[in-house]
């Protein structure tokens, strides 16, 4: 399968995870449709990277390596977990298996939806040190060196900020039964807020490593 359909592919998983992130903002009809489409979407990922699961015992486990084994695997819990909860309280799409909504349920798809985003954050922070080093290396020196480096700030403020605001964290430990929207909040501005935060994750996860590596290589000279 060519790169550009797996970058399409990628990219639109995270587009419509986004959007998921906004229940209120769609009819249920569409959000569960969505939903379906964005688990088809990850079985096809999987798929394709197929030889990456059968070598996951081959070969030396490193930090990195572990640690991405590791979210790699969380993540595919977590879409379970809210493809598994999101039949268990649908109302349009799988209403004909007619199976009771049960407030286990609605917790499990807050769970595994808080939980699946952010971890699906650090996924893409694991995979974007190639387009990371292409940009440091051509915004350094040049004229908009500082410019670049005031944007990143910014959106990695940006980004804290709307993990806070949108409670993120509240959703992963179950602190309240219910997600709570605001109504009268734009959805535009409400999926800018979550984009900003898969940033930011990303970011992190890929300054992080890149120091990692950094002190490892440093270690090797000497």
């Amino acid at each position: 399968m060519s790169k550009g359909f797996r970058i399409v592919l990628d990219v639109s998983m995270t587009c419509f995870f986004i959007i998921l992130m906004g229940y209120y903002a769609t009819e249920n009809e569409v959000h569960e449709i969505l939903g379906t489409i964005t688990f088809i979407l990850f079985i096809i990922h999987n798929i394709l990277n197929i030889k990456w699961y059968k070598s996951i015992f081959k070969g030396k486990h490193n930090f990195q390596r572990t640690f991405h084994i590791c979210i790699n695997l969380l993540l595919f819990v977590a879409m379970l977990g809210m493809m598994v909860s999101g039949i268990m309280i649908s109302s349009d799409v799988f209403a004909f298996l007619d199976i009771p909504t049960t407030m286990f349920g609605r917790r499990l798809h807050m769970l595994s939806t808080s939980w699946g985003f952010v971890l699906m954050a650090i996924h893409v922070g694991l995979h974007i040190t190639a387009l990371m080093n292409k940009l440091n290396a051509k915004m350094k020196n040049s004229t908009f060196e500082y410019i670049y480096y005031f944007i990143l700030i910014l959106l990695a403020g940006i980004g804290i900020y709307s993990f806070v605001n949108l409670k993120v964290w509240e959703d992963m430990f179950l602190v309240n039964d219910f997600k709570f929207f605001d109504y009268e909040q734009s959805p535009v501005l409400f999926y800018l807020k979550y984009l900003s935060v898969l940033i930011v994750i990303a970011l992190v996860i890929y300054i992080i490593f890149s120091l990692v590596r950094k002190v490892k290589n440093k270690n090797i000279k000497n």
